[in-house]
């Protein structure tokens, strides 16, 4: 320690003003032993501090007194300054360290072989790669074990952890020719965490460049065409406000697909025509079938007409309990896939699904069961969700053969009994979220003295065709109930303005407005809250229906 004590004396009494620094370099004095010979890595803590309060300027100092150091190991990790700084998000001193490393220096990897490029990839800023890079281009090239028998390139391991950023920056500084599906998974791998992460463009120039990655499987054993079968929100059909949508549709405004839409749509078309050169058994590795199921259960229907569209064979497709693809549509309550497939041929045939894994379950039965994980839950109101179910099960009451209506399953149940059983507890519910709308409503109604409003929300008892209800009789009392409650706030409301101009005609003008803006507040915050629901149920009741008529199915 003795030449490292006579530099610091020395780079004191050279800089006799500077009193932080003389701190700084006594503190390290007093702090560390021998460098050669210190196996706690104690020299390293004046740094480290100095990183922790972003003191490029004490931690430079202390660089100058011991030129070298920034590429030693600094911790039992075998990490550099450089990988506590990527990791600490410290970008100054990523930037600086980088400038004074060496390009072989950058290079060093911690015990867990990655550079701070690669941690840079996990967490880390664009700006922190630049500099790397431009240091030393071949870092992009330095793959990481992620596992056993697993080497990822850093624009990989970027993907992997979502860092849209650094996927980009890295993509352009990778040679393409290293993601060729012939040099390893590294390409699939990038195509299958880009189109998790959205990333449709980099997905689609790489399956431009080499369209087999389409099947290829990754280091997860997945490829892009099972991931982008759970991928609805990259579709129009996923987004969501679909009554918004429905109306612009109504009032001819087209609907047009945004950027990563329009790019999913090639993604898919690149997908669905490799898909068509695969034989039965390659369709069956790639996973193909499984993925035709899967975008049915999402409701991705423009996935499930393209695939089908080059491989008209997988209309077929079913699972290992022999479901098919209109079954999943019903059970999933998919109507858009389900208006896709339902005019098919051997539509009869298709109905005719009978499983004894399922209890001898038939299509019917299957209509009947309550799926709490189906697109149904996504309705709000528990009264529309019941509307809803009675619907589907009406609609494929009327598609089936006449006798799967009565048939019994192993319980000894027909599909109506089973859906009488199955919606019981959502029926009660419904009940009596009918009731506390109607309750909370006519506190409303009871202010403004509308007692034709409070009778005609009245919700009927006693009836023996509950279920029956939720169809038609309670959406239409509600209906009725919220219309006269809107039209009995806008008269009092008119009726209230107009008094209150003609008593204060002669006081300050201000009065009048200011109290009508104050009376109208919580009325307005009510309407805001109920009108949603009074124009989603009207929809519902008496809108165009979710299922396409015969020979006018719609795909998109």
């Amino acid at each position: 320690m003795d030449s490292i004590s006579i530099t610091l004396d020395h780079v004191v009494s050279v800089h006799p003003q500077e009193n932080e620094k003389r701190e700084l370099l006594s503190t390290f004095k007093e702090e560390t032993s021998s460098i050669e010979e210190d196996d706690n890595y104690t020299w390293t803590k004046p740094f480290i501090r100095a990183m922790e309060r972003d003191d490029w300027k004490s931690f430079k100092s202390l660089l100058d007194i011991l030129p070298g150091e920034e590429a030693r190991k600094v911790n039992e990790e075998g990490e550099t300054f450089l990988h506590l700084a990527v990791a600490s998000g410290k970008e100054q001193f990523v930037i600086e360290l980088a400038k004074l490393m060496s390009p072989k220096d950058l290079v060093l990897t911690d015990q867990d072989g990655y550079t701070a490029l690669s941690l840079a990839a996990v967490s880390g800023t664009k700006e922190m790669a630049e500099i790397m890079v431009e240091r030393n281009h071949d870092l992009v090239l330095v793959c990481i074990e992620v596992s056993n028998d697993i080497h990822e390139l850093p624009v990989v391991t970027a993907a992997r952890h979502e860092n849209t950023d650094m996927v980009r920056y890295l993509y352009g500084q990778t040679p393409k020719e290293q993601l060729h599906p012939d040099k390893g998974k590294d390409g699939a791998a990038l195509l299958t965490k880009s189109i998790i992460s959205d990333l449709f463009d980099i997905a689609l120039d790489l399956l431009k460049r080499y369209p087999t990655l389409a099947t290829s499987g990754d280091y997860d054993g997945t490829n892009a065409i099972t991931v982008l079968a759970r991928k609805p929100s990259a579709f129009p059909s996923g987004r969501r406000n679909e009554l918004w949508q429905h109306y612009k549709s109504a009032l001819g405004f087209k609907t047009r697909k945004t950027k990563s839409e329009e790019q999913a749509m090639e993604v898919l078309d690149i997908l669905s025509t490799q898909v068509s050169m695969l034989d039965d058994k390659q369709l069956e590795v790639a996973r193909v079938y499984q993925a035709v199921l899967e975008a049915t259960k999402f409701g991705i229907v423009e996935f499930v007409y393209q695939v089908l569209k080059y491989n008209r064979h997988l209309e077929n497709c079913k699972d290992r309990s022999g479901r098919g693809i209109l079954l999943y549509a019903i059970m999933y309550r998919q109507e858009k896939v389900f208006n896709l497939i339902q005019d098919m041929r051997d539509r009869k045939c298709r109905f005719s699904y009978i499983s004894e894994e399922d209890g001898n379950n038939n299509t019917l039965h299957q209509a009947a069961v309550y799926n709490r994980f189906s697109q149904i839950d996504k309705i709000s109101g528990v009264a529309l969700q019941m509307q809803r179910e009675l619907q589907w099960f009406e609609e494929v009451e009327k598609l089936v053969p006449p006798k799967l209506k009565d048939q019994l399953n192993s319980q000894g149940m027909t599909p109506r009994d089973l859906f009488a059983e199955e919606h019981a507890a959502l029926v009660e519910k419904g009940e009596k979220w009918m009731k506390e709308t109607a309750t909370g409503c006519m506190v409303v109604a009871a202010l403004i003295a509308t007692v034709v409003f409070t009778a005609a929300f009245t919700v009927p008892g006693g009836n023996n065709d509950e279920e029956k209800d939720f169809l038609l009789s309670l959406p239409r009392k509600l209906i009725l109930g919220l219309s006269s409650l809107f039209f009995s706030i806008g008269t009092m409301m008119a009726a209230f303005c107009a008094t209150l101009h003609i008593v204060c005609r002669h006081e300050n003008r201000w009065v009048p407005v200011i109290s009508t803006i104050l009376a109208a507040l919580p009325v307005t915050l009510f309407i805001m809250l109920q009108f949603p629901l009074l124009v989603d149920m009207v929809h519902k009741t008496y809108g165009p229906s979710i299922f396409a008529k015969k020979n006018n199915c719609i795909l998109l």
